[in-house]
């Protein structure tokens, strides 16, 4: 063998296993080759299989072992990437990072949105999250005051492990970084911080990033907020691509729900990502993390405000579940479809419907043949909104 193959060899071994979710509703599961703006490289039983970036919906990586313990500080950019940090400097112009997933990040200070340097949770959640919706005019230096924050207006020059100095009113005031909840800095929002996708970590950090290649075992992220970041492949959980491309039902709050009970029964007529009793969405031998579940009895209306081409979705009853049901799916009062659905369909039916220019989405669930909604567990499995 070749040190070339050799290499090559070692490299395949190493590699994750990925599942890729495209926009069609296929999914690739097999090992990864490469990633670069163009397209994911994938083998699939010894096959290469080339998807394209622009199909792609979700990426996610085969990560094994437990995640590591989440640092005790936050950094969050004007973008929103959110960063666990253990170790934090701010000088001059550079923030310097240390964060689970990598040893050393350097950020320009522009980028940075505000910092959290007391541990989290604590009592002073809610209360730090109303400062940040708050607007300002300076930097922010937050104490906290027993069961109170504080803020000091001012310029924020430097962090050090002991203090974090306050420039106020020409006047270096150092604050022991102890008494410091965090600083809030004054930034406006970057119109080109514009991202393609958010990157979930094994840590629980999410970076919403402009583009990501592959490179040996790592990848190579650019932050929409500027910054380009090393992050091994071992410390990605997951790549979503999915928010210019569509919407996920499930994600948006309906503009009413109407369910009319014919049974004593707790269960809820209507659940996001879960089936009405919480379990995980099912359909045959295929588990999903999105999709709604609607019982009979059921009217659910949504606001499309003309803004999406196709409604998806993969449709059934819930696995283990004996209910037959009869679904009408209509936008602006037009009938798209009309359904018998029962746990006999050997496959889910694929739902794809044009609506085009349509302003309200509605779905009803009636019974089947039988006149009982004891099992009736509809699953629009993936239901998604196409820009």
């Amino acid at each position: 063998m070749t040190a070339s193959a050799l290499v090559m060899l070692l490299a395949m071994v190493n590699a994750p296993q990925v599942e890729i979710s495209t926009i069609e509703g296929v999914r690739h599961s097999g090992t990864l080759t490469s990633v670069d703006a163009i397209s994911w490289k994938i083998e699939v039983a010894g096959k290469p299989v080339e998807v394209a970036m622009s199909s792609i919906l979700e990426a996610r990586l085969q990560i094994k072992g437990d995640a590591a313990p989440a640092p005790p500080h936050e950094t969050v950019l004007i973008d929103g990437s959110r960063i666990g940090t253990s170790s934090i400097a701010l000088a001059g112009e550079t923030l310097t990072i240390s964060a689970a997933a990598t040893d050393v990040i350097r950020i320009p200070r522009v980028a940075v949105g505000h910092i959290r340097l007391a541990e989290s949770p604590s009592s002073m959640d809610e209360q730090w999250a109303a400062l940040l919706e708050r607007e300002r005019r300076e930097d922010w230096l937050v104490l906290q005051k027993q069961d109170k924050l504080d803020f000091v207006p001012g310029v924020i020059s430097t962090i050090t492990d002991q203090h974090v100095n306050l420039l106020l009113d020409g006047d270096t005031v150092p604050v022991p970084r102890a008494k410091v909840f965090g600083v809030i800095l004054h930034q406006r929002q970057a119109d080109n911080a514009k991202s393609s996708g958010i990157v979930e970590l094994v840590s629980g950090d999410r970076l919403a990033v402009r583009s990501a290649i592959s490179q040996d075992a790592n990848f190579t992220l650019q932050l929409a907020a500027g910054p380009t970041v090393v992050i091994p492949m071992t410390s990605v959980r997951a790549f979503d691509f999915s928010a210019d491309k569509l919407t996920w039902l499930s994600a948006l709050k309906p503009r009413d729900i109407k369910h009319e009970f014919r049974f004593i029964d707790p269960a809820a007529p209507f659940k996001n990502d879960r089936d009405v009793w919480g379990d995980e969405l099912q359909l045959g031998n295929r588990t999903f993390s999105r999709g709604i579940c609607l019982r009979s009895k059921t009217v659910v209306r949504y606001r499309l405000n003309g803004d999406h081409s196709r409604f998806v979705a993969l449709m059934g009853i819930q696995h283990g579940y004996a209910g037959d049901v009869h679904v009408e799916i209509s936008a602006d009062g037009q009938n798209l479809l009309s359904q018998d659905v029962t746990p006999l369909d050997e496959t889910p039916f694929e739902v794809d419907l044009d609506i085009s220019g349509k302003f309200i989405l509605e779905i009803l669930v009636d019974y089947g043949k039988v006149e009982s909604d004891i099992g009736d567990h509809l699953v629009l499995a993936e239901a998604r909104l196409l820009k």
